[in-house]
């Protein structure tokens, strides 16, 4: 599976690389995907104006007539491979994503919308690159957007479109988290709940233009029994609900070109106070 919100030949490359494969590309239109197989168009209608679902549904039965044989699949440029590769039933050998390696660390701090819905850029690159196995980098990329793709991506293999192989991740897939040309990464845990409105203010220092990458599980305190899955890709935030509360804690992990002190300090004073924890803890008392 090749990604990548950038031009290239990568795909085509792996391609001629796997003899007997099957070169299969989907390109959006605003109506329709047009699939190519092995140069052969065909033109699909979207289900429910939604890019991502018509390509994994067309690739359930488009896979299953190529069973037997190795194919080589290049998204179009706007998808990410966790949404399409979900739920496929088939074992991806290996996810590529091809990236700007001069104006990738910008488009994953920045704020840009997408045209075509309502994701920002950032998000786009930041969930590509960090589902890669292999990161092939066009172009020179500085000792900063290394770092943070180290963190990002962590045990992918980096190579250029002219040295690109397909090959699983086998190392081991640990963040670094020793600070690194000015990338460092933050991590948040506590065992209290936030306090829903000072947890707003919170979420600011995730969107200032410095945090690359941030995932987490919060518990707060209005919704004691509901886990809220918090992600981030810079300037983008979604946050919501992740199932059942289970253990009654915190985790937050960011990657930020910022100071990783600020993260946990701003997220420590949207903790419930101790008064305000006794409260709670009295109030559910008298719910019982």
């Amino acid at each position: 599976m090749v990604a990548g919100l950038v031009d290239h030949d990568v795909a085509v490359r792996v391609w001629r690389d796997r003899p007997g494969s099957v070169l299969v590309r989907h390109v959006a239109a605003e109506t329709s995907v047009r699939r190519w197989v092995d140069g052969i168009a065909t033109d699909i209608d979207l289900l429910h104006g939604c890019v991502s679902c018509t390509v994994r549904e067309d690739l359930r039965e488009l896979l299953a007539g190529l069973k037997g044989h190795t194919v080589v699949l290049q998204l179009d440029p706007l998808l990410e491979p966790d949404a399409v590769r979900r739920k496929l039933g088939i074992d991806v050998e290996c996810v590529i994503t091809v990236l700007d390696a001069a104006t990738w660390l910008d488009d994953a701090l920045g704020d840009a919308s997408m045209v075509s819905d309502q994701r920002t850029v950032a998000q786009v690159v930041v969930a590509q690159a960090e589902a890669a196995d292999v990161l092939v980098l066009q172009g020179d990329a500085d000792e900063r957007t290394l770092a943070v793709l180290d963190r990002l991506a962590p045990g992918a293999h980096r190579c250029t479109p002219e040295t690109v192989v397909a090959r699983r991740s086998t190392r081991p897939r640990l963040m670094p988290l020793t600070p690194e040309c000015g990338v460092s990464t933050a991590v948040f845990t506590a065992d209290r709940p936030f306090h829903p409105a000072r947890l707003n203010d919170a979420l600011d220092s995730l969107l200032d233009g410095t945090v690359v990458r941030s995932r987490g599980r919060l518990w707060v305190a209005d919704e004691p029994d509901v886990a809220l899955h918090l992600e981030s890709a810079g300037c983008g935030l979604h946050v919501g609900e992740g199932g059942p509360l289970g253990g009654r804690t915190t985790q937050i992990v960011a990657i930020t070109l910022g100071e990783p002190d600020s993260i946990t300090a701003a997220f420590a004073e949207a903790l419930l106070t101790d008064d305000e924890l006794s409260f709670v803890d009295s109030i559910r008392k008298l719910a019982i």
